[in-house]
């Protein structure tokens, strides 16, 4: 007989379903992140159905949301609730690193298996932990390999300013920039988190421009990204390249709420459509017809993991969850995402190597600038001064 989660239930098994849950921001300040990923999720779902791959030993995949508000409380019982009660096979999910790391903590103490969406603070994958791994996402401290390659051949500053909002995704983010100034003889003239969703940004912007650095790297989600170069613009705050860690600067949604003030802005990416992985274009223009939304990293990041559950769960030769543990650590597959394989290395514990990419918003359009191999449009660099735009 099948199992399906810590403990099994008679009612699934009669229902002939594998349960996983899957936990995300459905609601609150994150929502526009946790769709995307759940749009992302069901899209992998319908192609996987539609080639006879959701039906494990004459059971089917089901998928079973929990919307976790952005709170780690709410993480913490969407998991109790997903292993407890649904009997979930395992858990996925996990956008917030706060959130994501109440959810490991459970599946870890629960012994379900947990693979990561999205949460990106080091610490996740650095505690030893042999129940979760992370595929489709990178460390935090990861994300900026491609934008050292350059910064190493191109920017060459030698000031930095860094802002970052005070989360773990944040904090981590700000770690790893500092460490690797320090180690290049970068000068920080600037060091400052702020309270996510804050709504003035000038004091603190104002004191940054004071200490007039070549580069501005800014840790941020896509409400408070937009804000902040918007109030850069008001304050006419210029700095050779603003660069983005990832997160709210790639999103649509920055553009759209920063105006032209997010012209010429930067960010590094774990993703591009362009990317040479198979499917990643394919993904791209599915997600935009059905959703009438252009997709970033973090789609791309969900619809990866649902190819990458679906493959271990074929390969489990039982579904409980050492059966699930054991399958999960022997992936190796190709996704849109590049091939994912769960590794220790460098004190990581099932971590996949990430590929990363930098990006700048050129006339209303994200363009991939590094590597140049893969690029879509010449960097701009240094960038205009606001008043020369």
């Amino acid at each position: 007989m099948l199992t399906g989660g810590c403990g099994n239930s008679s009612k699934s098994s009669a229902a002939g379903e594998v349960k996983i849950g899957v936990i995300l921001p459905l609601t609150g300040s994150e929502a526009m992140f946790g769709t995307m990923e759940k749009n992302s999720f069901q899209l992998a779902y319908d192609e996987l159905k539609a080639a006879g791959k959701t039906s494990v030993g004459g059971k089917e995949i089901k998928l079973m949301f929990e919307d976790d508000q952005s709170k780690q409380d709410v993480a913490k019982s969407a998991a109790e609730k997903l292993i407890n009660q649904d009997k979930v096979a395992m858990l996925s999910g996990g956008y917030s690193s706060s959130c994501t790391k109440v959810i490991a903590g459970s599946a870890q103490t629960m012994g379900v298996p947990f693979l990561v969406v999205t949460g990106s603070a080091d610490d996740i994958t650095k505690q030893g932990w042999q129940w979760v791994f992370r595929g489709a996402a990178a460390p935090a401290s990861k994300y900026t390999e491609a934008l050292w390659d350059m910064m190493d051949k191109v920017i060459k500053p030698k000031t930095a300013a860094i802002i970052y909002e005070n989360t773990d995704f944040g904090t981590s983010s700000a770690k790893a920039f500092r460490t690797a100034c320090q180690k290049k003889g970068i000068n920080i003239v600037f060091d400052q988190s702020y309270e996510s969703g804050a709504i003035d940004f000038k004091p603190m912007l104002a004191n940054m421009g004071k200490s007039n650095p070549d580069i501005v790297f800014a840790v941020s989600y896509v409400m408070d990204a937009a804000m902040i170069v918007k109030q850069m613009k008001e304050l006419n705050l210029n700095t050779k390249l603003f660069i983005g860690g990832g997160a709210g600067y790639t999103m649509p949604e920055f553009k759209e709420n920063a105006g032209n003030a997010s012209d010429y802005v930067a960010s590094t990416t774990l993703w591009i459509p362009n990317v040479k992985w198979p499917g990643a274009k394919d993904y791209f223009t599915k997600y935009k017809e059905k959703y009438n939304k252009e997709p970033d990293y973090h789609g791309a990041q969900a619809y990866a993991t649902m190819y990458v559950i679906a493959d271990a769960m074929q390969r489990a030769k039982e579904l409980t969850p050492a059966g699930i543990q054991k399958s999960l650590k022997e992936t190796d597959l190709m996704t849109i995402m590049g091939p994912i394989k769960f590794e220790d290395w460098d004190g990581y514990t099932n971590q996949d190597k990430p590929n990363t990419y930098v990006v700048q918003w050129l006339k209303g359009n994200l363009q991939v600038i590094w590597p140049q191999d893969v690029s879509t449009a010449k960097y701009v660099f240094p960038v205009p001064k606001w008043n020369e735009r």
